[in-house]
């Protein structure tokens, strides 16, 4: 991670005289990358594969967007850093586009955790032990884990990062067919998030409020098998929090 970091610490000081910026939430997850062709998925201004591709982190990668207003900002992105040769730009409704093989790493980032399933949900290809995945769900988080859970993935590890006065989380997976993961109802709603960490405190807490709020409608409906549910997986939480290193 210490290594990347300055990898991109040099990156941002170019890009300062092109008005590029690479936020915490893509530092995240490149820190995940393997170094291989990449597939950044939604990539908007192709700001992640830019900065790995003037890094010399990745041989080269596939931006790709639905939009053309996204990719014609991404076009200028890469001017920007000189690295049109390395990056290909691809219009097209997440992986659609896409062949097997064309990349191994894939980013998916800053997109709802129900969209994201969609995506994947639409390319079995995927599921060989070729591909590492990088997700960063804006929302749904819960609904991503669950899903990956049962179609194969495991979560191999997973990061909170604070970016722009907010919280995320970062899952790295890869599908390893029957899934003999261990997984709690409380795994879905706080994955492998890190408690003792300043960021995993308050995803924690993030995802306690929202559990909170839950519960209340649960105790209005007067649904006590959910209301049972939920003060499980908080309980859970508390305990995680309890072991966690300070």
């Amino acid at each position: 991670m210490e290594e990347l970091q300055k990898a991109f610490d040099r990156c941002s000081q170019y890009g300062e005289k092109s008005e590029v910026k690479i936020d915490p939430r893509l530092a995240a997850c490149a820190a995940f990358l393997r170094g291989k062709p990449l597939a950044d998925i939604g990539t908007d201004h192709a700001y992640l594969p830019a900065a790995l591709a003037k890094s010399g982190r990745i041989p080269r990668a596939i931006a790709s967007d639905i939009a053309q207003g996204p990719l014609n900002a991404a076009e200028k992105t890469l001017r920007a850093y000189g690295v049109e040769s390395l990056v290909e730009l691809r219009k097209c409704d997440g992986l659609s586009g896409f062949l097997p093989g064309e990349a191994q790493d894939i980013v998916i980032a800053g997109m709802g955790g129900e969209l994201i399933v969609k995506i994947l949900s639409q390319a079995p290809w995927l599921k060989t032990g070729a591909y590492r995945l990088v997700l960063q769900p804006m929302t749904q988080e819960p609904v991503l884990r669950r899903w990956l859970f049962e179609n194969g993935f495991a979560l191999l590890s997973e990061e909170a990062v604070l970016s722009g006065g907010k919280v995320y989380t970062v899952l790295c997976a890869e599908w390893r067919g029957e899934n003999t993961q261990p997984a709690s109802p409380g795994f879905f709603h706080a994955g492998l998030v890190d408690p003792g960490t300043p960021a995993g405190a308050q995803y924690f807490e993030k995802v306690r409020r929202r559990l909170r709020k839950m519960l209340r409608g649960a105790e209005i409906r007067e649904d006590g098998k959910k209301a049972s549910e939920i003060r499980g997986i908080l309980n859970e939480m508390k305990q995680k929090e309890a072991e966690a290193p300070k």
